[in-house]
């Protein structure tokens, strides 16, 4: 497909590696000549140096017959006006960031009126999966599937940890519950897992299974934890007002610690049921007058990547049971090594929804149809959920008998309600919905698992 993709922050970075990765013909644009030149030199892509905007800007870049326009600059009114003017000029399809709350009721008027196909406000999916993980706070990580019916759900391996040296065919065995080892990750490598795999210490698995199946295994293997109550939110900007308000609504204790004084007067106005502090929250003074030892849940929220981190150990050391750290620089393996378990990136939050939609544009051929992506383990795992149409490749045919690739599983299959995780004798039917994990491979359809 001819993409081009316009502002080259770091959303637009994110995106210009994933999709020229895939195989796309990326034309990057961005005011900023460096950040062309770089981009250009590090992907192999063509960059333009303007403002998108322009009409002559889009014009040499190919808006008259690019398949898609993507508008992720700083601005959400450039971001819109640019697809305005991209959709004019014959570009078939436009997605644009945008992330005011003011225009978070306005998405509908968006997409029908203005003709912005997708549009994606990266703070309020990030709070939005924030949010999952607090209401499940036994993971590292929730993701959700089939309207969550099905969940993937990732812990970390303690020496602590019943698990330590099982092999996977064993651990079923064990523990009984309906449950699926689909990914590990041991350092940097991350592996699909065969029955024979045996599980170390600091490994961090991912599960499959229905919420009510993956709580019984984490009771049966000791990690369990109760409800979160007392939730501290370090930063209030968008995600962090994002975030109080649906925390908020579930009757859970909200303190938002947030330094600029004329942010925390709007924040107040805002939030009617949260105690909005007025202070620096990386300052160990301000935390341990606020009691953090008596948080169930610490999320670091602020600009600045050092000082989420930062924050976040320190509310380790106060032991406190859930710490969540937004990262936009992402370095996985560097941050899993220094022990932060739970670590949300909007850039990564935000590049999987416009991943989905560009498969689901080139996937028009294949006899699927795809529902939710989500990327796992910093990017290196990739879930995805289709639903299965007349005439696909297999239709009712024992997984037995097809060869499939080696890099990925079947994990469940949602059959008019009833889930079913699949052995060799299951099979696929047209309307099923199917949830198929891989470690790197792209996948566009379900006709791209067989071999």
């Amino acid at each position: 497909m001819n993409i081009i993709i316009v502002g080259q922050g770091k959303l637009g970075a994110t995106l210009t590696s994933q999709l020229a990765g895939e195989g796309h013909d990326i034309v990057a644009v961005d005011i900023n000549s460096s950040k062309v030149t770089n981009i250009v030199d590090t992907y192999d892509v063509m960059g333009i140096c303007g403002n998108a905007v322009s009409i002559d800007v889009l014009d040499e870049a190919g808006a008259r017959k690019a398949d898609l326009v993507i508008a992720c600059t700083s601005s959400d009114e450039i971001n819109i006006l640019c697809c305005m003017f991209a959709n004019k000029l014959g570009t078939e399809h436009t997605v644009a960031r945008v992330r005011n709350p003011d225009y978070s009721s306005q998405n509908n008027f968006l997409r029908e009126k203005i003709g912005i196909n997708l549009v994606v406000n990266p703070e309020y999916e990030v709070a939005n999966e924030i949010a999952r993980i607090i209401r499940f706070p036994s993971v590292a990580n929730v993701d959700s599937f089939a309207g969550g019916k099905v969940e993937i759900a990732r812990i970390v391996v303690h020496d602590d940890n019943p698990l330590c040296e099982m092999a996977v065919v064993d651990i079923r065995k064990k523990f009984k519950q309906k449950v699926l080892i689909c990914a590990v990750q041991r350092g940097n490598d991350v592996t699909i897992p065969s029955g024979d795999f045996v599980i170390n210490v600091n490994d961090s698995i991912s599960l499959t299974g229905t919420r009510s199946e993956i709580t019984a295994f984490l009771r049966a293997i000791g990690v369990y934890q109760q409800k979160i109550n007392n939730v501290m939110i370090v930063g209030g900007g968008r995600i962090g007002l994002y975030l109080s308000q649906l925390l908020s609504q579930t009757g859970r204790n909200i303190k938002l610690i947030e330094s600029n004084e004329a942010r925390c007067r709007a924040l107040s106005e805002a939030l009617d049921d949260v105690s909005v502090i007025c202070g620096d929250g990386t300052d160990q003074d301000v935390l341990d007058e606020q009691n953090i030892e008596s948080q169930d849940a610490l999320i670091a929220l602020t600009g600045i990547d050092e000082e989420n981190i930062i924050v976040s150990m320190y509310a380790y050391s106060k032991n406190v049971k859930k710490v969540i750290t937004k990262v936009d620089r992402h370095s996985y393996s560097i941050i899993t090594d220094i022990g932060l378990e739970t670590v949300i990136s909007p850039q990564l939050v935000a590049a999987s929804l416009v991943t989905r939609y560009v498969r689901a544009l080139r996937n028009s051929e294949d006899n699927s149809q795809i529902n939710t992506l989500y990327k796992l383990v910093g990017g290196k795992v990739e879930a995805m959920e289709f639903t299965v149409s007349e005439g696909v490749k297999y239709e009712n045919v024992p997984f037995k008998d097809i060869r499939m690739h080696s890099d990925l599983l079947v994990v469940a299959i949602i059959r008019k309600g009833r889930i079913i995780f699949p052995g060799g004798d299951d099979f696929m039917l047209a309307d099923d919905r199917v949830i198929v994990v891989t470690a790197g491979r792209t996948l566009t359809g379900l006709n791209d698992i067989f071999n």
